[in-house]
């Protein structure tokens, strides 16, 4: 029980390695700050109020409204004379935890939704817009979400009938939404895409590596055990289901992207500066099959699985295709990912669950004469089968308008004082030594002018293009790692002049 929660924290761990690995090496420190305020500032927002909205006691089908800060929570005021007390009885309604325990497990996918969501900021987002962003997930967002799902009054996995076993919506699309959103208020990197489009290579695929494989570790955990429960009848086989459901799905995404790719590559040829970064999309495709076989993971045969994971890879290229199309620049594809596999999943499961029912408390049982769950693969003829459609259509739509709502209007306010996105300058030259003067790397690839050398391979010239014609675009130096840094920055203080230095040609053996 206690180590589920505690592989929450590994998939975060995991998140921001891919983060951090897939951004350029000036600002990888940044995206590992990033995740230490997300942690802190999400504990206490959910500490305050985040579980009061979302699991307080006397709930109604909005929210609850009791344990704030930990107010009369526990056994202290309910049960004085109990030492340890778990919820045998319908006081909580917790599937006999420890309510401690349940407030952790929930933290947790709070502060997972906030920091997967704020990796699609990397490389350009001040810091204060972290702290507050997460604050407002934690807060408001992720809390009415999960108590309309999974409370015991929510009014959509109780009155309306809706299921989301694992977090495909309410944890996954909602990252994905408040990442596109934030993304789209941020805007571009520069360099991105004007002139032309080019991509900005992460800078480590081992670190990229390594957070993938946490990341994977911890969807295992997830879809094979969101009830908290592995003994009992039955459950030992539903959670063997999610496990294996998870591998097939993830593995089968992974697989399908991996040769679409290769195969768009060999039909368009592109130039190969302009090649997609094939490691990292791949990892996204085989966390989309995951993300997607979630909302239902412990009640899909296998077979269902792959077909899910299939559909994910075409899912998560489509969406990230057209957000490339529409310049919304997201470094790790973050939005692609959780969009593009939480929207599929939620409706993957009236479609191949099988006849078994999940409750919004997390308990389960067989159908039988009484009681029957249909779904379209199993029972196609019978219009009960089809509402669960329905069921997933206002899921989605739910979740998209709330979290909109709360994240537009907070990156419109941030934009509106320009406290949202760091200077040219600072994305530059490095947000790690202008924001937190630390850089991730000692004696890395920083630009002239803060005092480290620059070990350049390429140079991208724009002709017909030059600086008296496009004042607010200066020639561009990139380096082997993607980093972009203008040739306008670089000047000799060795003449005391402080004139640009003037730059032939760069190959491995100059140094600026």
């Amino acid at each position: 029980m206690i180590m589920r929660k505690v592989y929450r924290i590994l998939m975060s761990c995991g998140y921001t390695l891919i983060e951090s690995g897939g951004v350029r090496s000036q600002n990888a420190g940044h995206s590992l700050f990033k995740t230490l305020l997300i942690l802190i500032t999400t504990a206490l927002a959910y500490w305050i109020f985040g579980y009061a909205f979302a699991f307080g006691q006397n709930a109604n089908v909005i929210l609850g409204y009791q344990f704030w800060a930990s107010e009369r929570f526990g056994d202290r005021d309910l049960r004085p004379g109990v030492e340890n007390y778990t919820n045998s009885n319908p006081v909580y309604n917790l599937n006999n935890q420890d309510p401690y325990i349940h407030y952790f497990y929930h933290y947790m996918l709070a502060f997972l939704v906030t920091n997967i969501a704020a990796s699609a900021f990397a490389e350009r987002c001040r810091v204060p817009v972290y702290v507050l962003f997460s604050f407002v997930m934690a807060g408001f967002v992720y809390p009415f979400l999960s108590h309309w799902m999974w409370g015991k009054y929510g009014w959509l996995g109780n009155t309306i009938g809706a299921r989301d076993y694992g977090g495909s919506a309410i944890v996954f699309l909602t990252a994905g939404i408040a990442a596109l959103i934030g993304t789209a208020f941020l805007g571009p990197r520069f360099g991105r895409f004007e002139p032309r489009s080019l991509p900005l290579f992460g800078h480590s695929i081992p670190i990229t590596s390594v957070g993938a494989i946490l990341v994977a570790f911890g969807f295992f955990v997830l879809n094979s055990g969101a009830d908290h429960r592995i003994t009992g009848n039955a459950f030992g086989d539903r959670v063997g289901h999610g496990l294996i459901n998870t591998l097939l799905s993830g593995a089968t995404s992974g697989a399908v992207y991996y040769i679409l790719q290769r195969l768009i590559e060999k039909i368009r040829k592109p130039a190969r500066h302009l090649k997609r970064r094939v490691f990292l999309s791949t990892v996204n495709s085989i966390l989309a099959g995951m993300v997607a076989v979630a909302g239902g993971a412990v009640t899909y045969n296998p077979w269902s699985s792959v077909i899910i994971g299939l559909i994910a890879a075409f899912s998560f290229l489509i969406w990230s295709k057209l957000l490339t199309r529409l310049h919304i620049d997201d470094p790790v594809e973050t939005a692609a990912v959780h969009i593009g596999g939480g929207l599929w999943g939620i409706f993957a499961v009236p479609i191949f669950r099988r006849s078994v029912e999940f409750l919004p408390d997390g308990s389960w049982r067989p159908s039988d004469g009484t009681t029957r769950f249909w779904s379209i693969i199993y029972n196609i003829t019978q219009g009960e089968s089809w509402r669960g459609l329905l069921n997933a259509l206002c899921t989605a739509a739910v979740v998209i308008a709330w979290v909109a709502i709360f994240i537009a209007l907070l990156f419109l306010i941030l934009k509106l004082i320009n406290l949202l996105k760091v200077s040219r300058e600072e994305e530059l030259r490095g947000i790690d030594l202008f924001q937190h003067g630390e850089p991730a790397y000692a004696l890395r690839i920083y630009c002239a002018a803060c005092g480290e050398q620059l070990q350049a391979k390429t140079i991208e010239t724009e002709t017909g293009m030059g600086v008296a014609q496009r004042g607010n675009f200066p020639a561009i130096v990139t380096d082997a790692e993607g980093a972009i840094v203008p040739i306008e920055y670089f000047t000799d203080n060795r003449n005391g002049g402080g004139k640009p230095i003037k730059i032939g040609g760069i190959n491995d053996e100059n140094r600026v």
